[in-house]
């Protein structure tokens, strides 16, 4: 998956916001992909709706990890400007893409589960720009809890698709904050 995370070189530096949306824009290409991923190897998805469910739960992850990869290179303000731009962005993707399968949830819902995710992770551990296992294995546990699969699942995700999406997402946002 090739994902573009540099701004032109003519182009003028970046806002916060602008940064969030590519961030956001980065995430969901992610998500999407590690969703095929798991499909391509063997782990079924019912329907449409099903496998919106388990892109959210990407984007949840994903938006944790962000704030913990920018966290030293933003001041405060800056950064609850960012992470609520991206979280918005990544919202209306979401609803956009529910809307068109009749499973709109809204955005409430989706800022909801990521308020309290955001509590969740927070007890989890996330060092040098790497997910700690208890971090991946609570978004292993939500990506199972959601085909109701067994932990072969779940390790999937723990072992592949987890660190795989924090290695994506960190050398997306390396390359905007330049």
């Amino acid at each position: 998956m090739r994902i573009k995370s540099n701004w032109n070189k003519r182009a003028k530096p970046q806002s916060i916001e602008n940064i969030a949306k590519a961030v956001g824009f980065i995430s969901w290409q992610i998500a999407t992909n590690s969703l095929l991923e798991l499909e391509n190897n063997g782990y079924e998805t019912n329907n449409q709706i099903q496998r919106l469910q388990i892109i959210r739960e990407f984007l949840v992850f994903l938006l944790q990890v962000a704030d913990r990869l920018v966290y030293e290179q933003l001041d405060t303000e800056q950064r609850q400007l960012f992470i609520t731009t991206l979280a918005l962005h990544v919202a209306g993707t979401l609803v956009d893409n529910q809307t068109d399968v009749g499973a709109n949830e809204g955005k409430k819902v989706f800022i909801d589960l990521l308020n309290q995710r955001a509590e969740d992770y927070s007890e989890l551990s996330f060092n040098n720009g790497e997910a700690g296992f208890d971090f991946l294995r609570y978004f292993g546990e939500q990506v199972a809890a959601i085909i109701q699969e067994n932990n072969f699942l779940s390790q999937q995700v723990v072992d592949i698709e987890g660190p795989d999406a924090v290695e994506k997402l960190r050398k997306g946002i390396k390359g905007l904050f330049v």
